[in-house]
């Protein structure tokens, strides 16, 4: 990954765009990507204890759960690339920009299909030694426009980044539900830690929180991508809220990326 272009106001309130290495980036799709939108850990787990149950007597010949298990071992990839783009940012984030989710969220979802609600990213960042919660959005888009609509129509990136920063009822929600996830991990586990410094800084006098929208191109580098939105809602979004936003330029074409996860590219 290389640096096409960078403005920082402050170490939290910038943007930037990345190019993408392409190995980096069939490699980044065919693992940790593919990994996230399968959540291979939470499967692997139910897989196994379906194969135990298999082995126990009476069960072997149990036409559902001979279907489930074959289901849960066929590694298909079948969702919308926006779905990618999503998966792709959170891994991005974590590997470059210290920040940590901990939780598919992929295992709230009673239909597979739904939008997400609140916010794309909810998590963790760690700036100059505090931990901040994070809120964010990301946007996909091939649109041969700078900026792209994505980021300024009416549902796009702009108004859902200043629409967190003006309802705190909104970041309460996304706060609750990371503390009802928090509960189910271990004490000790980085999760609570993570959630108990964040929510220290949040409510501190002049308290912090970090919006990040990214925005991941297929499509050559222009600043103009997210440089206009950046100017325009830093006047709205005030310090000490952070405000990042950043473009991921993948070097494959978005039809592409479901094909190379799941091998049937020619």
């Amino acid at each position: 990954m290389k640096t096409a272009y960078h403005y920082k106001d402050t170490i939290d309130r910038n943007y930037q765009g990345i190019v993408c290495d392409e190995q980096e980036y069939l490699d980044q799709l065919k693992g940790p990507v593919k990994d996230n939108l399968i959540d291979r850990e939470q499967r692997d787990e139910l897989l196994d204890s379906l194969k135990t149950l298999k082995s126990d007597t009476g069960f072997g010949t149990n036409d559902q759960l001979l279907a489930d298990i074959q289901a849960l071992e066929n590694n298909e990839v079948n969702t919308q690339n926006f779905r990618v783009g999503e998966a792709y940012a959170e891994i991005v984030l974590e590997e470059n920009f210290q920040c940590r989710f901990h939780w598919n969220e992929l295992r709230d979802a009673r239909n597979p299909k739904g939008n997400k609600t609140g916010a794309d990213l909810v998590g963790f960042i760690e700036i100059d030694g505090q931990i901040l919660f994070l809120f964010g959005e990301v946007k996909t888009s091939s649109e041969n426009a700078h900026p792209p609509q994505v980021m300024t129509y009416q549902d796009g990136m702009e108004n859902q980044l200043c629409d967190l920063c003006d309802h705190p009822e909104k970041r309460r929600i996304l706060i609750s539900y990371l503390q009802n996830k928090a509960r189910l991990f271990e004490d000790g586990h980085q999760f609570k830690d993570d959630f108990s410094a964040s929510i220290k800084s949040y409510y501190a006098e002049n308290g912090r929180f970090q919006l990040v929208g990214v925005l991941v191109r297929d499509t050559d580098p222009v600043e103009e991508d997210v440089s206009e939105s950046y100017h325009r809602i830093k006047d709205q979004i005030l310090v000490p809220t952070g405000l990042k936003l950043l473009a991921l330029y993948v070097p494959v074409k978005k039809l592409e990326w479901l094909k190379i996860m799941n091998g049937t590219e020619e």
